[in-house]
């Protein structure tokens, strides 16, 4: 059974014989990726694609995440405090990283409600799918093609004080704004559906570990109509929909079962997402993937990732509707061993 069988497998509620696991997103950091391949990591032109089918086909994962790209961004200059490089994406906003740091937001999309009613997301028409297909024509992997929606993107391009207090604020411009987002990706989750993708990932960060940014109410009036527009169009292509999301969710897993999504990424269990509750919950309408905290990864013991491993296993796959991995991707500063022992246990724990 190929990877992409196992996983169509699992969404269609069938018990395979061993569980599917993978990763969403580039799902390894490079960091990972050569601590993994050791002198099998691939310095060439072709590198990235080598690298990341290679560490996949060593771990036995399932799953590739693939995107339709777009320009390379802009560099503009030089922070001032940091001395990094400052660069513009073709959103519009300028970013740097700080050393020993995530990407920073440097100016903006809008400085004011009227900027941001006249801004105009980017042409993405022209952007390149052929890593889509080559995923797609070149392995048995299934292949997750990975965009955004209006949420998570919308709080990258503006910052998260600045969104959050015009989401409050100024709701007609905000949700403006979300049709233009949800709009461009849309375009890209179609582009994506031609070149050969599996499945689209919508990734949409809603809420923290305590629960969502905003009151679920805000939501169900003004995104998530917009947010199923978008699904409603997607799922017309016959492909399934992944959502990814940070954060307790519990209080509106029924609100996105709505929207028409398939399948629930993350599953934190540091938010209180336990998958096997879920699937008791919700297992006849929506599939669960990931659960293994990302942290258990980085400081656990061999012992504690197998065994938390095993258990989640041993509860969730019943009846399919799960695919094993992290709660988000594996980070840098994840224990390669850890990250080996994890998959070695999905392969010994066969039905």
């Amino acid at each position: 059974m190929t990877g992409r069988e196992r996983v169509l497998s699992a969404l269609n509620r069938i018990e395979t014989s061993r569980v599917p696991l993978g990763e969403i997103g580039g799902g390894y950091t490079d960091t990972i990726i050569q601590a993994v391949l050791g002198d099998k990591y691939d310095l060439g032109t072709d590198g990235y694609f080598l690298n990341h089918q290679r560490i996949r086909e060593l771990l036995g994962a399932d799953i590739v995440g693939a995107r339709v790209v777009g320009p390379a961004v802009e560099m503009v200059g030089i922070h001032e405090d940091w001395g990094t490089e400052t660069f513009r994406d073709y959103w519009g906003a300028t970013h740097t990283q700080p050393p020993d740091a995530t990407v920073q937001l440097v100016d903006p999309i809008a400085h004011s409600p009227e900027e941001l009613a006249s801004w105009s997301p980017p042409d993405v028409s022209h952007f390149d799918s052929t890593q889509v297909t080559r995923w797609k024509r070149s392995t048995d992997f299934f292949v997750l093609a990975t965009l955004n929606a209006g949420f998570d993107l919308g709080y990258e391009l503006l910052g998260f004080e600045r969104f959050m207090m015009w989401t409050l604020q100024e709701r007609d411009t905000m949700k403006q704004y979300y049709e233009k987002l949800i709009e461009t990706n849309l375009t890209l989750a179609l582009m994506s559906a031609e070149a050969g993708a599996d499945a689209i990932l919508i990734a949409d960060d809603l809420a923290f570990n305590s629960g969502t940014f905003v009151d679920p109410e805000y939501l169900r009036s003004d995104y998530f109509p917009i947010l199923k527009n978008m699904i409603t169009d997607i799922k017309k292509t016959g492909l399934p929909v992944f959502f990814h999301s940070d954060g307790d969710l519990r209080n509106i897993i029924p609100d996105l079962i709505d929207c028409g999504i398939d399948v629930l990424q993350s599953c934190d269990p540091n938010a209180n997402m336990d998958i096997p509750l879920l699937k008791g919950e919700y297992g006849q309408d929506l599939a669960f993937m990931g659960n293994i905290d990302v942290d258990l990864l980085a400081n656990g013991t061999i012992q504690e990732v197998e065994d938390t491993t095993r258990n989640l296993i041993q509860n969730a796959r019943s009846g399919g509707g799960f695919i094993l991995g992290t709660s988000n991707v594996v980070a840098s500063y994840c224990q390669p061993e850890n990250l080996k022992a994890m998959y070695a246990v999905a392969h010994k724990e066969l039905k």
